[in-house]
């Protein structure tokens, strides 16, 4: 019994390390999304997406992906890959494409002609 409690010890430690590790690698896509560096936005999201589901296929392998004491970090893996997946598909953030043009006036903005 207490070899089994010292190998789960041992998995939620590395697990917990993969899932800090995951959310940083988030944390640089978003970052990248919103200057537009394209480059970076897609290493990041392919090593996001291929880290996460290589964590929760050992959880599964494991037996822990369904237990209650590993569950939190089924969720996280399972949301860093949620929102990755959700922020790809409708492009958010991006960079304002308005910005560039020299016509874009903000929203609530108020222009002064004078002639």
């Amino acid at each position: 019994m207490a070899k089994q409690k010292n190998r789960y010890k041992e998995l939620e430690l590395k697990l917990t390390a993969a899932l800090i590790a995951e959310a940083v690698v988030f944390i640089i896509y978003l970052i990248a999304a919103g200057t537009g560096t394209v480059w970076l936005k897609v290493i990041t999201a392919i090593v996001a997406i291929l880290g996460c589901g290589a964590c929760l296929a050992l959880l599964y392998l494991a037996g822990e992906i369904l237990r209650s004491r590993s569950l939190w970090m089924t969720c996280g893996f399972a949301a860093i890959i949620l929102c990755l997946v959700f922020s790809l598909i409708l492009n958010y953030p991006s960079p304002n494409q308005l910005k560039k043009n020299q016509n874009y006036t903000p929203v609530g903005a108020v222009t002064i002609q004078l002639d």
